[in-house]
C-alpha cells in the first residue's frame, strides 16, 4: 500500500527528543518497513499548533487526498495527536478522508480504523489528547495568573522605557535607557503642560528622542504610553482580548500596585490625565 507521512512539531515540543521530526520520522518508516508500506511522500509542519487545521503542509496533504488521481491510500502520523488536537478537527477531516477512501493510522497508537472497535479506541485517543491540551492550557493559564499577581513580567512587549532582570527565577521590570526613562518622564510633563498627543509627537521627532521601535513617534504611540499605568509602578496583566485588539472588563484585569520601579509619580500622572480630559471636553 502506497502512503504518506505526516510529521509535525509545534514550537515547545521541538527540543524534545522523542518528538522531533527525525525521532517521528524514524519510527514511521520502522513502522511503514514491518507492514511493507511505501511512503510516496512527506508532509511537514514544523512550529506548527494543532488546535487548528490552518497549517499549510496539513492543507497541501488534505487537497491531494481530494484529488482523483492520488497516488496514496493511508495517511501515517507518528501520533494521532500529531494529526490533531482538536476533537473537532479529527471528526470532519478523517470522515472527509474516509469519503476518499484514505485512513489515518498511527506507528505508535496501533488501531483497525476501519473496524467499529477500532474507531472506538481511536476516538478515545482523540478525547484523551484534547483534554490533556485543554488541561495543559489550564494550568499554565493558572499559572501565568498566579505570576502577574505577584508583579512579574508574563512575556509579550516590554514597555518603552524598561527592560527586564530575572531575580529568583521570575523576570520583573527596571528602568531601561536614560534616555528612554527621560522621554517618558518629558511626554507625561508636555501633557500636563496642555499639550496633545499630535503636539507632542512632534516635539519628540523634531530633537530626534528615539522611539522603541527606531520608528517616528506618532499621536497614538504618545496616547498609549500616557494611559499605561506601568509608569507608576503597576504591572497590569490579562487587560485585552488574545488578538490584542479589544480591551477586557476592568474586573478580568489582574493589578498588581508597586511590582516594580516607577518613572513617574502619581502626581505628574494626575496632572497630565487632568489636562487630556479637559482638552477631550473642549473639543
Amino acid at each position: 500500500m502506497n502512503v504518506v507521512t505526516y510529521l509535525r512539531v509545534s514550537s515547545k515540543q521541538q527540543s524534545e527528543r522523542e518528538l522531533s521530526i527525525p525521532a517521528q520520522r524514524e519510527a514511521i518508516q520502522r513502522y511503514a518497513d514491518q507492514k511493507g508500506w511505501i511512503i510516496v511522500e512527506e508532509f511537514v509542519d514544523e512550529s506548527k499548533s494543532a488546535k487548528t487545521a490552518d497549517r499549510p503542509a496539513f492543507q497541501r496533504m488534505i487537497a491531494k487526498a481530494k484529488q482523483p488521481q492520488k497516488n496514496f491510500q493511508a495517511i501515517l502520523v507518528h501520533k494521532f495527536d500529531r494529526f490533531s488536537r482538536s476533537r473537532e478537527d479529527h471528526i470532519i477531516y478523517k470522515a472527509l478522508l474516509r469519503k476518499q477512501g484514505i485512513f489515518v493510522y498511527s506507528a505508535t497508537e496501533q488501531t483497525e480504523p476501519d473496524t467499529p472497535h477500532g474507531m472506538l479506541l481511536e476516538g478515545m485517543l482523540e478525547v484523551i489528547s484534547e483534554f490533556y491540551n485543554l488541561n495543559l492550557k489550564n494550568e499554565t493559564l493558572k499559572g501565568m495568573k498566579e505570576n502577574a499577581s505577584r508583579g512579574f513580567h508574563c512575556g509579550g512587549r516590554i514597555p518603552y522605557g524598561y527592560r527586564t532582570i530575572v531575580v529568583d527565577g521570575h523576570v520583573t521590570l527596571i528602568p531601561g535607557e536614560r534616555h528612554e526613562v527621560e522621554a517618558i518622564q518629558l511626554i507625561f510633563q508636555l501633557a500636563a503642560d496642555g499639550m496633545g498627543g499630535k503636539k507632542i509627537a512632534h516635539i519628540l521627532n523634531e530633537y530626534s528622542l528615539a522611539h522603541a521601535d527606531d520608528r517616528r513617534w506618532s499621536p497614538s504611540s504618545v496616547l498609549s504610553i500616557l494611559g499605561n499605568q506601568v509608569y507608576l509602578g503597576h504591572r497590569i496583566w490579562n487587560k485585552r482580548t488574545k488578538g490584542m485588539t479589544q480591551f477586557k472588563d476592568e474586573d478580568e484585569w489582574i493589578i498588581t500596585p508597586n511590582s516594580h520601579p516607577p518613572l513617574i509619580s502619581q502626581q505628574q500622572w494626575d496632572s497630565a490625565h487632568t489636562e487630556l480630559q479637559r482638552r477631550k471636553k473642549s473639543k
